[in-house]
């Protein structure tokens, strides 16, 4: 007993801090400051609960353990988060690693059991619950002083300028965690006695809670706001959850899939809709979102924890207790049930899943202290019994050995995935201020130490074709040069390549791939016919985007096979009939076959859709007048001069002049794979031996 107390009282402050500090917690040494620390915090919280709680467990020489309705529950979550992970996700890495997906979901689950087993008294109950009231009271005084632009004043970092800034990481999520407090807040006044401290400050907290909600609502949802949020709607959200049902009802597409899902199951009728362009990370709401990615099995489990809660306040309202902490149960489960409630309409980031396993915590440690027979102890035991009849419990030994097996790994691996992502940030830093060599350098130290991300791949990529695109424009290249030439495009493919097995349904590195090919034509020989195959690959995971569609088209242009580049044109414009610059392409495809008349119908739709104020309008209108003097000729036309920078309609083009004598060949083994449609990869990739070339 002596060993558990500063143990507990240990693991109790820790809980404390985590729940202060988690809402404002974030770090700039990072690519994304906000959620990915704040999961960094939770999982070293968790952790270091766990260890202690399972210590406790071996001092105490028994596993005593609070049984709560929300035990159940929270553990068939967790389940079916981790089977999902195993059996669906191609990227085990994201689906572990990423913020608020399955790591996340576990550390939750680990923090609330290791809380409500070491809270211990009603003294520690009330400070939780104070300093959870807390942490949203300094959210809303960083809230206020962001909406008055008084926080870049008073702070010299740069990021603190950005108009949308938020400690949460998006000021929606602070409303949203502010407002959520604010019931807490009033059912605590109404039973405080007018005119006492504690009575005055909480009417200071909500006047406080109350203003700042109300300045960022203002300045995000203003009239001509720039910062308005764009949410996915509720009807393709449930479009794409129910393709995802007939895919893999039980289990979902996965955790870290939803991207995925978005641009493989959207309906066609998205591409109607200002938002066509966007590719959405998150459904419209949790419910729809856990659907999706978790299946049926993870929503069900979901609304059974929602039930629970539902359960608890019913009860904490029934209670004929007259305690104080009666209160904090109403308050709590209240509070988590408007949590559940605003997961209607809103996808919840880490700092409000943290904000509602919290309330669930009060809750159930409220219930334990009024006494209810739904919150009780009880032990759980295992003994061995020696030969002199003496009886050991190994329990508690078992639970310690377990937590330090799956700690070890886990942790070893979180660490190399957070020192990646600093590196990836100081790599980012780089290239922003031009300095290739060390862009380099540094995006190679990143993927040796987190092989899985593919983020990380693309931007090698990227790095090693701008690097072989710069060098390439030297004249009169050395044999040398144009090693380092060769050994750049065969990096950035290979990385491309490599983007493509990390993470295999994901289009964008399918794009990726045919976009680094494409770049290539003046380069290397055949680099069309790889771009072509690619961008296939791609449209069989994005069936309904338009622009992937006009990409092939192009390079369909380019080689002068018209036909087949008409047919796909016309397949985007079916896909999008209000896409100008579909139509464009079409109409150029038509022209240059000789078919003015189709050119003329085409762009006569061009200069009815673009808006009569966009640079390009004048220019399509010349371009019908030409077309409307050519229509009976049979002659091909002239091609046109380039469009404008920056502008609406970009038509195809024929095939660059190769920039390098004769042109560099690759080796086959650096084209995209036959398969239409990439299998997700179970092995392990790992960095692609890399030669540092000697750039001038």
């Amino acid at each position: 007993m002596k060993t558990v107390l500063p143990l507990q009282k240990i693991a109790f402050f820790i809980i404390l801090g985590t729940i202060l500090l988690l809402p404002l917690f974030f770090l700039p040494v990072t690519s994304e400051y906000y959620d990915f620390n704040k999961n960094a915090l939770l999982i070293i919280s968790s952790s270091l609960l766990l260890i202690i709680l399972t210590v406790s467990f071996v001092a105490d020489k028994q596993v005593r353990i609070v049984r709560s309705p929300l035990t159940m529950p929270l553990f068939f979550l967790l389940a079916a988060w981790v089977v999902s992970a195993f059996l669906r996700t191609p990227n085990r890495f994201d689906a572990f690693f990423d913020p608020g997906q399955t790591g996340t979901v576990i550390a939750l689950v680990i923090f609330f059991y290791s809380a409500i087993n070491l809270v211990r008294s009603k003294r520690e109950l009330e400070l939780l619950a104070l300093f959870t009231v807390l942490s949203g009271v300094l959210l809303s005084v960083l809230g206020i002083l962001w909406a008055s632009n008084l926080l870049p004043q008073v702070l010299p970092w740069e990021f603190l300028k950005s108009p949308v800034w938020s400690p949460t990481g998006s000021p929606i999520t602070s409303m949203v965690f502010i407002l959520s407090l604010i019931p807490f807040l009033i059912i605590m006044l109404v039973r405080e006695k007018p005119g006492t401290k504690k009575a005055l400050g909480i009417l200071v907290a909500i006047l406080l809670t109350v203003l700042s909600s109300g300045l960022i609502a203002y300045r995000i949802f203003k009239p001509g706001s720039a910062f308005r949020p764009v949410f996915l709607s509720q009807n393709t959200s449930w479009a794409i959850a129910m393709r995802a049902l007939e895919v893999s009802p039980l289990f979902g597409t996965g955790p870290a899939t939803y991207v995925s899902s978005f641009t493989r199951f959207r309906p066609i009728s998205y591409n109607l809709t200002p938002t066509w362009a966007l590719r959405f990370t998150s459904s419209s709401n949790y419910y729809l979102q856990l659907l999706t990615t978790v299946g049926l099995t993870g929503l069900v489990v979901y609304l059974f924890l929602v039930y629970k809660t539902v359960q608890l306040f019913s009860r904490a309202l029934r209670s004929s207790s007259e305690s104080p902490v009666k209160l904090l149960a109403i308050t709590s489960t209240s509070t988590a049930l408007i949590l559940f409630a605003l997961q209607l309409f809103l996808y919840p980031t880490l700092s409000l899943l943290f904000l509602l396993i919290a309330m669930l915590v009060i809750a159930t440690l409220a219930f334990k202290h009024l006494g209810s027979s739904l919150v009780h102890e009880a032990n759980i035991d295992i003994v061995a019994a020696s030969d002199t009849g003496a009886r050991t419990p190994i329990l508690p030994w078992v639970f310690l050995g377990g937590a330090v097996l799956f700690l070890i790994p886990a942790l070893y691996q979180f660490g190399r995935v957070y020192a990646a992502e600093t590196l990836f940030s100081k790599a980012l830093v780089f290239a922003a201020a031009n300095e290739g060599r060390q862009t380099y350098d540094t995006l190679i130290s990143a993927m040796r130490l987190n092989p899985y991300k593919d983020s990380y791949r693309l931007a090698y990529s990227q790095t090693n074709l701008l690097l072989a695109n710069s060098a390439a424009t030297k004249k009169d290249l050395t044999a040398d040069e144009r090693n380092t030439i060769t050994q750049l495009i065969q990096q950035s493919i290979r990385e491309a390549k490599n983007a493509v097995a990390v993470n295999p349904n994901k289009a964008s590195n399918l794009e990726n791939l045919a976009a680094v090919y494409r770049n290539l034509l003046n380069l290397a020989e055949g680099a069309d016919v790889w771009a072509l195959a690619s961008y296939r690959q791609a449209a069989v995971l994005d069936p309904v985007n338009p622009n992937i569609t006009i990409n092939m088209g192009g390079i369909l242009y380019a080689q002068k096979n018209y036909d087949e580049a008409i047919r796909l044109f016309q397949h985007a414009v079916d896909l999008k009939p209000n896409h100008a610059n579909a139509y464009y392409n079409l109409s150029a495809a038509y022209r240059e076959k000789g078919d003015f008349k189709n050119a003329l119908v085409n762009m006569q739709s061009v200069v009815g859709l673009i808006d009569r104020n966009s640079p390009d309008y004048e220019r399509a209108v010349s371009e019908l007048e030409e077309l409307r003097r050519r229509a009976g000729e049979t002659t091909a036309a002239q091609p046109q001069g380039p469009l404008p920078a920056g502008t609406e309609l970009e038509g195809p083009s024929p095939l660059p002049s190769p920039i390098i004598s004769p042109p560099i060949e690759l080796p086959e083994e650096l084209g995209p794979e036959t398969t239409s449609s990439p299998a997700p990869t179970t092995g392990t990739p790992t960095p692609a031996p890399t030669t540092t070339p000697t750039v001038q």
